[in-house]
């Protein structure tokens, strides 16, 4: 008897109806739940399918009851759902919540904002996501589709949309690739500044008076980190010998709230590296900055002492590459930033200095080596041109 208490169901359904396979006790399949006034219900069927057609039937009352545990304070608009789903992010990193709260207020909000919940549907979605194309680049509309998935998600966790309900069914907000066989993100090496272009950059920065900001770029432009872990670097983070190692440990945030430390990406502690041509130059400045603030004291910090501000940087990174003959947008924003140095790193890494795609996307932090191969690795050169010479003997 107690095994048979034991046995698992062999399906479980989202509002807890279950369905129990036939046993050496019981010869039919058994359905099991409990209805929305807390009442048992149970039923035995002789087939597998009439019983999970009981338990459809089951589970679509149990979606619609306003009965269910938290259905009874259930926001009535979507614009009231915004306002539950903003307070939950408060373990969330700070900068994720405000990219949040800024496309949902921007972009969701003045369409749905006063929408009954009840009636929010696929339409209404596209609805918004056709305003934002209007305007947006694609890479932003589909953060504004993720945004309002993540929206609903919320909302079916908490009981207040039944998930056969779903606002955003069959709703497409991811770009579409335009070459066969390419992924979405994927970054030619082709489209990143090339190492002469960089060592302009590298020049010009340092003939302006930053010759702190040429090294952290040449550090970045080989180890990949995110600017974010580059100034919250300190010498106790960087080892010489016997390896040539960066500690990524931890990364600065920045938020309207300010500058303010947080865990790095993904929440992972990883090592990186850099070539034996920066030894020297990264030494020597790791020196100076230890006996100045001490091992914990920031390796590039801003202009008063604290973490660097991207905003500020960006206005020095602008007149370098205008220095260095970069190309420009306008007079103050390059067509690359600081950002693409972390790219130029992965190719370096993948195709300069043959290291295993797994090694690379430790190094760079990435979640798995196959991302690492969809964002870098491509066709390169001119397919045909490569096709027609290998088959010109067959």
């Amino acid at each position: 008897m107690a095994g048979y208490r034991r046995r698992k169901p062999l399906v479980s359904f989202e509002y807890g109806t279950r369905i129990y396979a036939p046993s050496e006790g019981e010869p039919r399949y058994r359905v099991v739940a409990t209805d929305a006034d807390g009442q048992r219900v149970f039923a035995k069927f002789s087939s597998e399918e009439a019983a999970r057609h009981r338990a459809r039937e089951i589970e679509s009352r149990l979606a619609s009851s306003v009965l269910l545990p938290g259905r009874a304070s259930a926001p009535t608009t979507v614009g009231g759902l915004i306002d539950r789903y903003l307070v939950s992010l408060s373990s969330r990193s700070t900068r994720y919540a405000e990219r949040q709260e800024y496309l949902l207020r921007m972009w969701v909000r003045p369409v749905l904002g006063d929408h009954e919940l009840s009636a929010w549907t696929p339409s209404d979605s596209e609805a918004v996501l056709d305003r934002a194309r209007r305007t947006l680049a694609p890479s932003t509309v589909q953060n504004v589709g993720s945004a309002m998935r993540a929206l609903v998600t919320f909302a079916f966790k908490n009981r207040w949309i039944p998930r056969e309900a779903d606002p955003m069914w069959l709703v497409r907000y991811s770009p579409t690739a335009e070459v066969h066989g390419q992924a979405i993100g994927f970054i030619p090496r082709s489209s990143l500044p090339t190492d002469g272009e960089c060592k302009r950059l590298f020049k010009a920065l340092d003939a302006a008076g930053q010759p702190t900001w040429a090294l952290a770029m040449q550090l970045k432009h080989r180890s990949g980190l995110r600017w974010g872990e580059l100034i919250a670097l300190r010498p106790i983070d960087l080892d010489f010998e016997p390896q040539r190692v960066v500690r990524v440990q931890r990364a600065v945030e920045q938020s309207r709230q300010g500058l303010a430390i947080k865990g790095t990406k993904n929440r992972q502690h990883r090592v990186s590296t850099f070539p034996a041509s920066l030894v020297e130059p990264l030494h020597d400045w790791t020196n100076q900055v230890e006996r100045a603030r001490g091992r914990e004291g920031l390796l590039f910090p801003g202009s008063d002492g604290g973490f660097a501000n991207r905003r500020t940087f960006q206005r020095t990174w602008a007149r370098a590459a205008r220095d260095a003959g970069w190309p420009m947008k306008r007079n103050t924003a390059a067509v690359w930033h600081p950002h693409d140095l972390r790219h130029v790193a992965a190719c370096w890494l993948l195709f300069d200095v043959h290291l295993d795609p797994a090694v690379v996307a430790t190094l760079l932090g990435h979640a798995n080596a196959a991302f690492t191969l969809s964002r870098y690795v491509g066709v390169r050169g001119d397919l045909s041109t490569t096709v027609t010479a290998a088959t010109d003997d067959w």
